[in-house]
């Protein structure tokens, strides 16, 4: 009897099952980065329904909570523009010799997907390019530096650039991503959903002009506290770290993401139903879900590859 494999472990019994259920094939054999594993979504859905019922932190937990904050899962040095940089060549992942070219783009909650889109890049023989820069959403707006306490500049010149090299490249696919919560226009002033929606249908209407089909990956909800921080002070009480689906959702502007993708013809894709029931929990099955409050482990985004990739998929424009 093939036994089951630590990675499909990691979301507990309950998936495993799932997964065999679903004729997937037995694990292949171990090598020195195993592709992660290819958990279907009735699999997922059903650890996320289940995630609630958790009492304790499950033993053995991963990411742990004293090393969540900095499961990246890329090196973010080399593929992040820095706060004052405003270029940076696009990271390549799956087959840099590839003729079926796909973009990422946007800040930290662009990268926060590149666990996932790698192992579909690997798995279906793209040109994976990431433009990214943390705290620079992908939406034609002048934001509010709020580490430096001035207009972030070097954001607007870094879109530029990014915006240009999309249109040169003519990929097939462009995804957006970007960090919606808690943006300013200026010092203490907010952005507003109706502002982010104008700012985003403008960039969506720009990279329409490359030819590719373009689509957004919708925001996270935002836990009330971070995860690891609250974990670490209550591994017997997981409970005590949820945050009511309501509450979470309405820190992020999903619905604005959504109409300015309808508005210009392109996909969006929802990712609450991979992430919450009633409540949006820290751990599901034995995985850490956020490094903070908003964004994932790069543990939990590699395993939900093959949900991202289903979506991806059915995504069509209109």
């Amino acid at each position: 009897m093939v036994k089951t494999s630590k990675a499909v472990r990691i979301l507990g019994l309950l998936v495993a099952t799932a997964v065999a259920c679903a004729g997937a094939p037995p694990p292949a054999p171990r090598r020195s980065a195993p592709p992660a594993p290819r958990i279907p979504l009735a699999a997922v859905l059903a650890a996320v329904r289940k995630a609630p019922s958790i009492r304790a932190l499950p033993a053995g937990s991963t990411p742990s909570p004293a090393t969540a904050g900095a499961d990246v899962g890329f090196d973010s040095d080399k593929c992040e523009a820095g706060p004052d940089a405003d270029r940076l060549d696009a990271c390549v992942f799956g087959d840099p010799a590839s003729s079926t070219k796909v973009v990422l783009y946007g800040d930290s909650h662009a990268g926060m997907w590149l666990p996932a889109l790698a192992e579909t890049a690997r798995r279906r023989h793209w040109q994976l390019r990431f433009f990214g820069k943390p705290a620079c959403p992908a939406v034609r707006l002048t934001v509010w530096n709020q580490q430096q306490g001035r207009p972030f500049a070097a954001c607007d010149r870094f879109r530029a650039y990014a915006e240009g090299q999309i249109l040169a490249e003519r990929p097939g696919l462009v995804l957006v991503a970007s960090e919606s919560y808690a943006q300013e226009a200026s010092r203490g002033v907010p952005l507003t959903a109706d502002g982010w929606r104008a700012g985003l249908t403008e960039t969506l209407s720009t990279l329409r002009r490359s030819g590719a089909r373009v689509v957004v990956i919708g925001e996270t909800p935002v836990l009330d506290e971070s995860a690891p921080d609250c974990l670490a002070a209550h591994p017997a009480d997981v409970a005590a770290c949820v945050t009511t689906e309501q509450a979470a959702t309405e820190r992020v502007w999903n619905a604005a993401d959504q109409a300015a993708a309808r508005a210009t013809g392109s996909g969006y894709v929802s990712v609450l139903p991979w992430l919450c029931t009633a409540v949006c929990t820290p751990v599901i099955g034995d995985v850490l879900v956020y490094r903070n409050r908003f964004q994932l482990t790069a543990t939990y985004s590699r395993l939900l590859n093959e949900v991202l990739e289903r979506e991806l998929g059915g995504a069509a424009a209109g």
